[in-house]
């Protein structure tokens, strides 16, 4: 496929935009949440915040959730709408919540009084939602994965969607909103521990699981009546319906890209920011079908090498058939960090020359659903980026798309700066 140029609202196209973004985004890695405001009206202090949730299934309810605690805490935040194809989910939501319920999110779009929407469909509807969303007039809050793994223009989409817009979006990698990334940041900024060369990191699971099991059935889902299976499908290549698809739709390649792009969000995004790291140069992954051999088409062990511009090599491991982790560490020349999601230890390097004493971190701010929407619903007000935006998902999920397209190929990917895209070599 050759170079896909596209010009945005300022006449700038995308190749000149990811050219220029690499500084820009470093500078959100680098320096961290607030420091890059985004032009665009702000909230005044004294009005609500109005926010419709589209998917209303596990994750959307946990954004309920969270959203209900915040506002119980005083925050002025409003659930003014809910959306879900599937009608037993949308009615629990609506009596839950008191939004207007809607079967089309398309509704809610319309709506000039709704401020935010927050988005926790399956992997391949949060591109088109989020542009969607962004092009009205509204702020995004996207579940992980940003997009779906297939098609890495869907993450530049939505970049530009953001930007041309001016609008503030948040990536649900909940982890992100500990401190923790940001003091050690600026440790390695300082060269606490030299020369980045490598680092480490798992999610690592096992036992049943119902997401992942491709025989989940609640016994009640019936396209004939409360399930519209066509706008569920939406972008997706169309199919018959199976109970399977739709209640354990990180089970197959056409929604999401298994725990590679369910799991690998939470420990990836925290390493990009912690490292101040950009695009991948080179990406291999391996895996396979161990021990669940039931129908599902994604491995139950997935392996992702990457390697970035002068350093470091990332190793990453997801599982769905055991559960013993492999911590969280980064190497660099002169020291290592070992870090969980609120500590953070440095030990120095005495081989290298470096006879310092070892050091401990500890985030001054913890990590929470709650904290994360917090963290969104005041940069709309200042119009900063939040401390997973979609910047940084950007260069997340060119990651896992080089890694799933390498293992799907059997071949190493390669990462062209000056394209945006990625070719197997």
């Amino acid at each position: 496929m050759g170079e896909m140029v596209i010009m945005s609202s300022d006449g700038i196209t995308r190749r000149t935009f990811l050219r220029q973004s690499a500084a820009a985004a470093g500078g959100v890695a680098l320096l961290g949440a607030g420091s890059l405001p985004t032009a665009g009206a702000s909230t005044s202090p004294n009005e609500r915040i109005r926010i419709a949730v589209i998917g209303c299934g596990g994750m959307g309810n946990a954004h309920i959730s969270a959203l209900q605690n915040l506002k119980n805490g005083g925050y002025p935040v409003d659930i003014a709408a809910v959306s879900d194809v599937y009608q037993p989910r949308l009615d629990a939501a609506a009596a839950r919540t008191g939004g207007t319920p809607y079967r089309d999110y398309r509704k809610i779009l319309e709506r000039k009084d709704i401020d935010a929407v927050s988005i926790a469909t399956p992997d391949h509807w949060h591109s088109r939602m989020a542009v969607e969303a962004a092009s009205s007039g509204k702020d995004v809050y996207c579940e992980k994965p940003m997009t779906h793994w297939r098609d890495l223009g869907e993450a530049q989409d939505i970049v530009d969607a953001i930007a041309r817009n001016k609008r503030v979006m948040q990536v649900g990698t909940q982890f992100m909103s500990s401190s923790l990334w940001e003091q050690t940041n600026e440790r390695i900024a300082a060269g606490a521990i030299g020369s980045l060369v490598h680092a480490q990191a798992s999610d690592l699971r096992n036992g049943h699981i119902g997401l992942y099991d491709p025989k989940s059935n609640d016994g009640q889902a019936d396209p004939t009546k409360n399930l519209d299976w066509e706008m569920w499908l939406g972008p997706a290549k169309k199919c018959a319906y199976e109970p399977g698809r739709f209640f354990a739709f990180r089970s197959f390649w056409d929604y999401s890209g298994g725990c590679g792009t369910d799991f690998f969000p939470h420990v990836l995004t925290p390493l990009v920011r912690t490292m101040g790291l950009q695009f991948p140069k080179r990406v291999m992954a391996t895996g396979g079908q161990y021990a669940w051999k039931d129908g599902r088409e994604i491995p139950d062990i997935f392996t992702i090498t990457m390697e970035y511009p002068e350093g470091p090599s990332v190793l990453l491991i997801a599982s769905l058939s055991n559960d013993s982790r492999l911590p969280m560490v980064i190497r660099g020349h002169k020291g290592t960090i070992t870090l969980d999601l609120t500590n953070a230890t440095i030990e120095p390097q005495r081989s290298a020359g470096n006879n310092g004493e070892t050091e401990q971190i500890v985030a001054t701010r913890g990590w929470s659903l709650e904290e994360h929407f917090r963290d969104f619903l005041d940069c709309m007000r200042s119009r900063q980026k939040p401390r997973s935006s979609e910047v940084i998902g950007y260069h997340v999920m060119t990651a896992l798309h080089m890694g799933i397209h390498s293992f799907q190929k059997g071949r190493v990917m390669e990462f062209d700066p000056k394209t945006g895209r990625a070719k197997a070599v």
